[in-house]
């Protein structure tokens, strides 16, 4: 028998952590991005018709993985719960020394609004901003997806910019919000709220 999913009572009991994105992993990955309901695509702004097939999506993670860090335009950190990957937070655009643009993905539905969000996106925050050695982090979800919006928002990074562009080569050209992710909000956020 399976137990339930924590709920926000007992989450401060939860282990929340962030690594790497592995091989284990990929399965989960890919059919986050290569079998999404229509309301998650659209709610996320992914343009299905750009998502490679399942083989060749696996092929450009693998060959990530495999990449010195000096090399990486892009890079992926798991999202864990209790060890489970549960989700992940990708950073695009990475110019080591410099810059970087990060996104969130919750896998998991039902952990969605749960709490867990915030702190395992703080995480990935502050290890790119460490693993790179990066001066500046952005976020732009789109405007009207609401959770990630409201996270961000709650953990206190400023929202600096409102603009119509593609997130990503998966994403739609569409409204986006752009947010500063800075490193003492995303450090002060994650001691506030460590288990």
């Amino acid at each position: 028998m399976t137990a339930p999913p924590p709920t926000h009572n007992d989450q401060q009991n939860v282990r929340l952590t962030v690594r790497p994105l592995a091989t284990k992993d990929l399965d989960g990955y890919i059919a986050y991005f290569t079998r999404p309901s229509k309301a998650d695509a659209e709610r996320m702004g992914l343009a299905i018709d750009r998502v490679p097939s399942p083989t060749g999506l696996r092929a450009e993670v693998e060959a990530m993985m495999a990449a010195p860090l000096d090399r990486l335009s892009s890079f992926v950190l798991a999202w864990c719960v209790d060890g489970k990957t549960v989700g992940h937070s990708s950073l695009k655009d990475i110019v080591p020394g410099d810059f970087g643009s990060i996104h969130l993905h919750m896998w998991r539905a039902d952990l969605r609004g749960k709490g867990y969000g915030p702190r395992l996106f703080c995480l990935s925050a502050l290890d790119f901003y460490e693993r790179f050695n990066l001066k500046r982090i952005i976020c732009e979800p789109k405007a009207d997806n609401p959770m990630a919006n409201r996270m961000l928002k709650k953990i206190g990074f400023p929202l600096v910019l409102t603009h119509v562009a593609a997130s990503s080569e998966l994403s739609v050209v569409c409204q986006l919000n752009r947010y500063e992710i800075l490193r003492d909000v995303a450090e002060r956020y994650a001691v506030a709220h460590a288990a």
